[in-house]
């Protein structure tokens, strides 16, 4: 065996080791801190309960969806600075406006408004065909 390979640990030895440990869990906690300080700031803004579909409609022909608007997001989520293309279309050509919220917990609310954008003008788009189990493809 190499001797120096296997030596027994020495008290510097365990003082290093002990340091490097608290320095690296007082690193870790620190950068911890700081993003759940981030977090605990975002949460105590005043939020709102605006985002919830309340005035949800059936189309009483066909008891299924009604095609007065509707639309979806290229993303479902995204981070600052992302880049996301919502598909409207509106039953019959009306204009509409757009609310976007941050999700959050903002004292149980559940949401922030972060802007409002339009008035857009709506146009009807084609319905994508009826495919298995009546799932729709958009794309």
């Amino acid at each position: 065996m190499d001797k120096h390979n296997s030596h027994k640990p020495t008290r510097r030895d365990l003082f290093k080791t002990a340091a490097a440990a608290g320095i690296a869990t007082s690193i870790a906690a620190h950068g911890a801190t700081k993003s759940s300080d981030r977090v605990e700031k975002e949460n105590a803004k005043p939020g709102t309960t605006d985002w919830q579909l309340t005035y949800t409609r059936v189309d009483p022909k066909t008891r299924w969806r009604c095609p007065w608007i509707e639309g979806y997001a290229s993303h479902a989520s995204a981070k600052a600075g992302d880049t996301v293309d919502l598909m409207v279309s509106t039953n019959p050509a009306a204009s509409f406006t757009i609310d976007i919220y941050r999700m959050g917990y903002y004292g149980g609310t559940g949401a922030r408004l972060m802007k409002s954008l339009g008035k857009f003008d709506g146009a009807t788009q084609p319905d994508p065909p009826v495919g298995e189990e009546r799932l729709r493809e958009c794309v």
